[in-house]
């Protein structure tokens, strides 16, 4: 969990006509991962990263405001709410992204210096996932053509024509809080690939619990006795509700209701559909990690080839 200042001079910048020029050819595709705490964004991002070529991550906590423009929940500092985050900062980043291919240069993230647990996937299970994403990049399949790999006999006329043809990179954004409309509803459109992931709350707690804590600009973030049952669970449901069925639809900010419209329940399947949400929708909560990032693959191969090679989903 990454506290941010004042907002960069790059963010003045950027110039937003680029998003409309990009859209329909995207140089960058921006994946969002995003699902309550704990659930594996993070863990499920590096993985993709290593295994896609031209993947970089960014991560939704480097876009905290100070500590002291946070809210109070319950009595705690809440880090889990929109207005916890600098959205304007981030949708400036994004666009950037998606101009130039490249992180914002003044962007200084202290994610990677969190503690890693022990990965969720055997070594079997991960072998055989990059020896998927490795197979689908071979010439005469699909990857090929999106990330044209370099000429193999040093030829340098088809090396310079493949490098005329890599255009693509993928950007993933990970976050607690990317699909919560109306606030995130700019972040949710730039993005072309929205991934949810989900776990129960027994779960979520169970994980988090467990974590030591996160590095931060200020220090160490260490989270206090009550915070994630009273602030990070609420906090998730209410901004997600808007997700399930029996939910009431159409804004993420209304008031939580009962922990049973998300814990337990089901996901509005034609709600995701209309706002391109993936989810692993008929699987239920706390799902195998290697079934979610064996779906998650999946679903990235397929989105990549509609959208880099124009063609239409299975």
């Amino acid at each position: 969990m990454t506290r941010r200042g004042s907002s960069p001079s790059w963010v003045h910048d950027i110039d937003v006509s680029f998003v409309n020029f990009t859209m329909d050819k995207p140089r960058t595709i921006l994946i969002g991962i995003s699902g309550c705490s704990s659930s594996g964004k993070t863990t499920l991002a590096r993985l993709l990263r290593d295994w896609f070529p031209e993947t970089f991550i960014l991560h939704e906590d480097d876009f905290y405001k100070p500590e002291s423009e946070l809210p109070q929940t319950h009595g705690f500092v809440d880090w889990d709410c929109p207005e916890a985050i600098s959205i304007p900062d981030l949708e400036a980043a994004l666009v950037h992204i998606r101009a130039t291919g490249t992180l914002p240069p003044t962007l200084n993230s202290k994610e990677d210096l969190n503690s890693v647990g022990p990965s969720p996937l055997t070594p079997a299970r991960r072998a055989a996932l990059e020896s998927k994403v490795r197979a689908w990049l071979q010439p005469g399949r699909p990857g090929a053509d999106i990330f044209p790999p370099p000429s193999p006999d040093g030829n340098a006329a088809a090396a310079a024509a493949a490098a005329a043809r890599t255009k693509t990179r993928i950007c993933i954004l990970e976050g607690f809080l990317l699909f919560s409309p109306p606030r995130f509803s700019a972040v949710m459109a730039l993005l072309d690939v929205k991934l949810f992931l989900r776990a129960s709350k027994r779960a979520a707690l169970d994980r988090r619990a467990r974590r030591d804590g996160y590095v931060t600009l200020e220090g160490f973030w260490a989270d206090p006795p009550g915070y994630v049952d009273r602030v990070v669970w609420p906090g998730y449901v209410k901004h997600h509700r808007w997700m399930f069925v029996g939910a009431g639809h159409g804004r993420g900010d209304g008031d939580a209701g009962e922990d049973d419209v998300v814990d337990g329940g089901v996901l509005d399947q034609d709600v995701l559909r209309k706002a391109g949400i993936h989810a692993m929708a008929d699987r239920g909560e706390d799902v195998d990690f290697g079934d979610a990032a064996e779906w998650a693959v999946g679903v990235v191969m397929e989105e990549l080839e509609r959208i880099c090679l124009g063609q239409p989903k299975p």
